[in-house]
């Protein structure tokens, strides 16, 4: 469960279950204070920190070690609808990880099959490896 409440202007504030907090915002020029995320941004961060989590637990349970990872989420917006991301790119910055192959494999394992933040797309990101 999450509750949105709005604060003023065009910035709300939303809340888990637990506590946690963010702010939910837009740029001054559209009416916003500047002083939280997009929707959008928000939606990036989802679906970055759904695949983190996956590939990280995926590889620790292969007994894979990582001393540094990294996720940069981007999106292209829509020329005729600039709300909406036609092109996602997930960029993976990996050190430490000691088989490539095993990265690629639960990077699979998370997009085809865990991350439920994947299967609300209607097409698959694109993606990066920097190892």
């Amino acid at each position: 469960m999450v509750r949105v409440s709005w604060c003023e202007g065009l910035r709300f504030e939303a809340e888990d279950q637990h506590g946690h907090k963010i702010i939910v915002d837009t740029e001054k020029e559209f009416g916003g204070s500047d002083m939280g995320f997009r929707p959008l941004q928000l939606f990036l961060v989802g679906l970055a920190g759904c695949m983190g989590m996956d590939i990280v637990g995926i590889l620790q349970k292969k007994g894979g070690k990582i001393s540094s990872f990294v996720i940069e989420a981007s999106g292209v917006r829509a020329e005729n609808h600039p709300h909406k991301y036609t092109k996602i790119t997930l960029m993976f910055k990996c050190e430490g990880v000691y088989k490539r192959e095993d990265l690629l494999r639960s990077f699979e394992l998370s997009r085809d099959k865990y991350c439920s933040a994947v299967a609300t797309l209607s097409s698959k990101p694109e993606l990066e490896f920097i190892i």
